[in-house]
């Protein structure tokens, strides 16, 4: 996708941006969200997966003066109200399946136990655990025996089953334990006392009456579309089916926490056996907290998308989740990437269309470090912990324009996602804004036209600076991931990268050796890379480093054929010790300038005669002149005499 070419000739796509003219863009689907920061921020509506009934919408319904019926038919529109006979479930208690369960008595009365002569009396505790095939029971400083595969335990108040924590939760019915690995434990109890556990767990018991008999109805009505006579269970005691709390809850002393309220307990028996139906059969009648204003579209006929304004933003009193907001850190979503990946980017793809934003999402992808993974928004949901997948991931572009209160002027594109979908931005009359896991910056004019020819965000990669005066005030400058790109008016936009702009900013920056007047450029023998300045160069070689050159130094190494002359600067120029010069050393030899004598490259046998007479601190000073071949025969100035190289006996002399 050419997302950001004005036109596909290099040359006229720097002419319009130099001119900061952009065309405007087609708008693309896709929302591409880095994460800034290392995380990722959310607005969303509604709180679960919204389909069938919100319950915060009932209870909108109920205080405008609603029947229970009257909003059944909204949320299940096409069932029937019907009625079916008390009967036992089996709800699986899954904060018990472990490797031993605790019972005792909740009260006076002794518990019984399936197939044997021993009870658990009152103050005793019952640890049953696997044995082999079968169970083992013993009673805390009591008796002990074994059972077969499966024990029930009953007693007239329920039976208390202690969590791991150390508090208590009493249950109605009977607690049926079965062996495995780790146990299964089973409340059978009839479905109107289960629905005492479960409507208190879903709807808040300060809800309108009305609220909270639809919910018996709704929550009756679910229990008995999913019972599967194959299965071990009929339903289990969390989200993934309807919470249940049982009848009661105790601490770790055994005083009452919370007990089945008065408000709930009136709902279910003023709604006993009333259920939903289709078709003649009990209705599926899913529901959650709030649908945010749109209910979804579920897996039956009756379950459909109906905007409900009883449950948007500010329709009941106390709502809290049909708006909200979380910011989430990116590792979270790790779990979504291929083993060993971590999220970089969430792009929404598709949505359904209704509200806000165009909807829940339905389709997105995750790009992670170690590839792009296909995700559901259910899946986003589950993995970011959001409240829904009715959400919109913050654009950190839009923040940074509006903190930038209108300083680019009209935008003259969508937010659009950058081509490897790690970054988004968004074009205006007066440059860009573009977001990345590095942040959100403005990128602007001449700055802006030289990250373009350099390839954009595969160039220098994403900036890491916003488009800054320089301290002197002279010039721009923005930082990317890659390099920086330096502007002034003298010199125009060049960038600086790796181990040349940090040298560059240890001499001080633009104060040091002034504005770049080239870009990183590869040198002839493609064995390093330079950029010239405006007071001198900076060279890299792998084997040397990155060095400074200036002034009468930088043209003596010039006239000598640059690093095929000398080879690469192994050090910057740097003061002499005496204070009446300069110096840089080069891989060939080194170059000497003083005020009086100017600027001569000294190397090889003369270099090491010299340097054995004390350098320039020596009886010969300064060198004066270049090399001269008379013959066999190199010499040398120097302000305090001259030496002879005779390339034949390879000796020095000095004259």
């Amino acid at each position: 996708m050419n997302r950001r070419r004005l036109s596909r000739a290099v040359a006229a796509t720097a002419v319009a941006l130099a001119a900061g003219t952009l065309t405007a863009l087609p708008a693309q689907a896709a929302e591409v969200r880095p994460a800034v920061g290392g995380q990722f921020t959310f607005q969303g509506h509604g709180y679960g997966h919204g389909i069938g009934m919100s319950q915060w919408g009932a209870q909108s319904r109920a205080l405008s003066g609603q029947s229970y019926r009257t909003i059944l038919d909204f949320y299940y529109p096409g069932t029937t109200v019907a009625n079916r006979a008390n009967q036992t479930l089996r709800v699986g208690l899954t904060a018990f399946a472990n490797a031993a369960v605790a019972v005792s008595a909740p009260t006076g009365a002794a518990l019984t136990i399936s197939g044997s002569q021993n009870v658990v009396a009152p103050g005793q505790r019952l640890v049953v655990a696997p044995a082999g095939a079968g169970l083992t029971g013993a009673v805390d400083n009591g008796w002990s025996e074994g059972w077969g595969s499966t024990v029930t335990v009953s007693g007239p108040d329920g039976v208390l089953l202690q969590k791991g924590d150390g508090t208590f939760v009493r249950y109605g019915g009977v607690i049926r334990i079965v062996s495995g690995p780790k146990l299964t434990v089973v409340n059978d109890v009839p479905l109107e006392t289960y629905l005492r556990g479960v409507v208190p767990a879903e709807s808040p018991s300060s809800f309108h009456a009305e609220a909270l008999k639809a919910q018996s109805v709704a929550a009756r009505s679910y229990a008995l579309s999913v019972l599967s006579a194959q299965a071990q269970t009929d339903i289990c005691d969390t989200t993934a089916c309807q919470v249940y709390r049982g009848a009661e809850t105790r601490d770790r002393n055994g005083v009452t926490t919370w007990t089945t309220p008065a408000s709930t307990d009136a709902a279910i028996a003023a709604t006993a056996g009333e259920i939903r139906a289709y078709d003649g059969q009990v209705a599926f009648t899913q529901f959650s907290s709030s649908n945010g204003g749109w209910t979804v579209a579920g897996s039956k006929p009756y379950l459909k998308a109906a905007a409900d304004p009883f449950s948007g933003p500010g329709a009941a009193a106390g709502e809290s989740v049909a708006n909200w907001s979380a910011t989430v850190p990116a590792s979270a979503f790790d779990a979504g990437c291929a083993a060993g990946g971590s999220a970089q980017t969430i792009v929404v793809t598709g949505r359904d269309g209704r509200g806000d934003w165009g909807g829940r999402v339905t389709t997105a992808k995750l790009v992670c470090t170690n590839g792009t993974v296909a995700v559901t928004g259910n899946k986003l949901r589950q993995l970011g912990g959001t409240r829904s997948d009715w959400f919109s991931v913050t654009s950190a572009v839009q923040q940074k324009a509006a903190a930038l209160k209108g300083a680019l002027g009209p935008a003259t594109s969508a937010e659009l996602g950058t081509p490897n979908d790690l970054g988004s931005y968004q074009h205006f009359a007066g440059g860009s804004i573009y977001a990345s896991a590095a942040g959100a910056y403005d990128v602007r004019g001449a700055i802006r036209a030289e990250w373009a020819r350099l390839g954009w965000e595969n160039g220098l990669g994403f900036p890491t600076s916003g488009d800054a005066r320089t301290p002197d005030g002279r010039g721009f400058y923005n930082h990317f991931q890659g390099g920086s790109i330096y502007w002034s008016p003298a010199t125009g936009a060049h960038d600086v990268r790796g181990a040349i702009r940090a040298e560059w900013a240890r001499l001080g920056w633009e104060n040091g050796m002034g504005f770049p007047t080239t870009g990183d450029t590869r040198t002839p023998n493609g064995r390093g890379t330079y950029t010239h300045f405006q007071g001198g160069s900076v060279y890299w070689s792998s084997a040397t480093g990155a060095h400074a050159v200036r002034g009468d130094i930088l043209r003596e190494w010039a006239a000598l054929g640059w690093e095929t002359g000398l080879g690469f600067p192994t050090t910057s120029d740097a003061a002499l010790p005496n204070g009446r010069g300069f110096f840089t050393k080069f891989q060939g030899g080194s170059i000497y300038w003083g005020p009086a004598t100017g600027a001569h490259a000294v190397r090889g046998a003369v270099y090491d005669a010299w340097a054995a007479q004390g350098w320039e601190n020596g009886p010969l000073g300064m060198p004066t002149g270049d090399e001269q071949w008379n013959g066999s025969t190199l010499t040398q100035t120097f302000q305090g005499g001259t030496l002879s190289f005779d390339s034949v006996t390879r000796k020095v002399a000095r004259a």
